[in-house]
């Protein structure tokens, strides 16, 4: 007696037909704008008020190493979105006063959105490029125009400032008395 094993047309359909399709759809365009929105203002619901960042009876100078990183330890976490916004106006601020830096950005984001809204591979006379390969070309020139710019130099201006304008204002301002009360209840 020999064994055969069954043919596929032998095997009975395993698939649920009522089951939902298994596909891999992508979300909807609008999913990232909802993330987006989303996140902002979960962060901005942390952003302190000004007369608390700017306290003018709280800002003092000290010599002590040690006092000044338990300004840093707490002033960096409590005014963080605060220091998000210092930063982002920075990197607004060095975009705006660099006409071909901004020409640049805006000619990227021009062409990364020409280049999704295409139905398929772009055409020129007998020649067809894919997405892929119009995506590949355009990262390349997008990065050669980014350096000829001034990104870089943009990139490490915006780092310096914001270090130096966070820092100094998380050193000279000193916390709350509502933090001591917050270190007495943690301990």
């Amino acid at each position: 007696m020999s064994h055969t094993e069954p043919l596929l047309s032998d095997v009975p359909d395993l698939q649920d037909n009522n089951a939902a399709p298994t596909t891999t759809e992508s979300p909807p365009p609008y999913e990232f704008l909802k993330k987006v929105r989303e996140f902002r203002e979960e962060k901005l619901a942390k952003l302190r008020p000004l007369n608390e960042f700017f306290d003018k009876n709280r800002f003092s100078f000290t010599s002590s190493i040690a006092e000044i990183t338990k300004r840093w330890n707490y002033n960096l976490q409590h005014f963080a979105v605060n220091y998000m916004l210092i930063v982002l106006g920075l990197a607004i601020y060095a975009v705006i006063t660099n006409w071909s830096l901004l020409f640049t950005i805006a000619f990227i984001f021009g062409g990364f959105f020409l280049i999704s809204r295409l139905d398929g591979p772009l055409t020129i006379g007998n020649t067809s490029i894919s997405p892929s390969a119009l995506y590949g070309a355009y990262c390349g020139a997008s990065l050669v125009l980014l350096l000829f710019s001034g990104a870089t130099g943009a990139i490490f201006w915006i780092i310096s400032a914001a270090a130096v304008v966070i820092l100094a204002h998380a050193a000279l301002l000193e916390p709350s008395i509502e933090s001591e009360f917050n270190a007495d209840s943690q301990v």
